[in-house]
């Protein structure tokens, strides 16, 4: 038990670390760059999510806070994109932020899929390890779909770099 009160104080010091940096930033810098607010704030949604999965006490709960965790992680990436294209002063239009933003949502949605359709988990189970909830999942069809997803954003995201290089 000791164990599992550890990580989810961990889990809780991190949300709060992540929380106290987004407000941090939008206090203490006057000229924000939005696509950074959006980041941090993700990341807290994100870290949000973890905690609470890890004290979740029913299947329902935990995916809940699995929905949410997955929220915060697939825009995630979304934003690192428009943040370093920012930095590096390379232009986005318009449209390519609006289907970027689509598919960024659409990615969520199959991955919010999760106890009501069959596509991203087949099944779901909740575990306690050492007194931690944890789901176990048996993926479905379109699970790999997010490490496609997230490969595609790296490589942008590296390729971003290198053209202002």
């Amino acid at each position: 038990m000791e164990k599992t009160l550890n990580i989810s104080f961990i889990y809780g010091i991190d949300t709060v670390l992540a929380l106290l940096l987004a407000c941090g930033y939008c206090a203490i810098v006057k000229k924000k760059e939005m696509w950074l607010v959006w980041l941090y704030f993700s990341v807290f949604v994100a870290n949000v999510g973890y905690f609470t999965l890890s004290i979740s006490k029913t299947v329902e709960e935990a995916l809940l806070a699995n929905r949410l965790g997955y929220l915060g992680g697939v825009f995630l990436p979304l934003f690192m994109l428009m943040t370093i294209m920012k930095v590096c002063k390379v232009k986005c239009s318009t449209v390519a932020k609006a289907i970027l933003i689509t598919i960024s949502s659409m990615v969520f949605l199959v991955a919010a899929s999760q106890g009501y359709l069959t596509l991203y988990y087949k099944e779901v189970s909740l575990v306690f390890v050492n007194g931690m909830a944890k789901l176990q999942k048996v993926y479905g069809p379109l699970h790999n779909l997010y490490y496609i997803y997230l490969f595609a954003y790296f490589i942008a995201m590296l390729g971003v770099i290198i053209y202002a290089l």
